[in-house]
């Protein structure tokens, strides 16, 4: 059996083996997809650890997208460009690097009708997720973006007066389950914008999107985001291209899922 995962430190929250088994199952693979919470002490142990246990691949999320941009055999011109890899895998006992989540954002805005061309955009937060999402923004024709983010750990996001744009895009972990009630824009920000984008998907809707709601903003979050970078993680690994027929039943059953866990769960 093929062992695939998620590498992070904090990973409760993560709906990926969800996702990943969902598709080996329908496609008729026998694989499995576990998490791999490690702390950051560990974390350089990591690729020998793969190729000890035979893990062919991971995803990674935060804090480790950028660790390992040095360490790799082959990265994508895509995580170059991006400076961050969401996606590590062993290919002839090789390590290679790539982005989905640069794949998966786009499919976002695209699949929302959002059109990004000479809007101005807020980007909250400067870790992997929005250098992913920066690419996407430009490469779809956005000149005017501006990121808000931390100095350092101790700071906070400072955000000028009057603060205005088309879109705000929440690229950090706030507001992420169990932290439900966090938030790092206020309403007196979020009611000068149009669209309000948060990658978060645990909660459906966080703080962030519930106080852009009802200040009459187009709200999306990142379950779209999520699936997308999934798939195509999965066409990486197994090196398929997924119908289009394909690509919309297994995101359909994925959603079905995800509303069943969270019903469940009661998140």
């Amino acid at each position: 059996m093929r062992k695939f995962g998620l590498l992070g430190k904090k990973l409760s929250h993560s709906l990926s083996p969800l996702l990943h088994n969902t598709f080996f199952e329908d496609f008729g693979i026998e694989a499995e997809y576990r998490l791999y919470e490690i702390a950051e002490n560990r974390i350089n142990n990591f690729k020998n650890y793969m190729l000890e246990n035979c893990v062919e691949g991971v995803n990674i999320t935060v804090p480790y997208k950028k660790i390992f941009l040095d360490k790799l055999d082959y990265i994508s011109d895509e995580a170059k460009e991006i400076g961050a890899i969401n996606l590590l895998y062993v290919k002839d006992s090789k390590f290679y690097g790539d982005n989905t989540d640069y794949y998966g954002f786009k499919y976002t805005l695209i699949k929302n009708q959002i059109d990004v061309k000479n809007k101005k955009i807020a980007i909250v937060g400067k870790g992997g997720a929005s250098a992913s999402v920066y690419k996407v923004l430009r490469d779809m024709g956005t000149t005017d973006i501006t990121f808000y983010f931390r100095k350092d750990k101790l700071s906070k996001i400072e955000f000028p007066e009057n603060m205005s744009g088309d879109i705000i895009i929440n690229t950090t972990p706030v507001g992420m389950y169990p932290n439900i009630e966090d938030n790092l824009v206020n309403k007196e920000i979020l009611k000068n914008f149009k669209i309000a984008i948060d990658l978060i998907y645990n909660p459906l809707e966080t703080k962030f999107l519930k106080i852009a709601r009802e200040c009459g903003l187009i709200t999306i979050n990142g379950m779209d985001m999520l699936i997308e970078q999934a798939l195509k993680t999965d066409e990486i690994l197994y090196d398929i291209v997924l119908s289009t027929q394909f690509r919309k039943k297994i995101r359909k059953k994925i959603k079905k899922k995800v509303r069943e866990f969270y019903e469940n769960n009661g998140n």
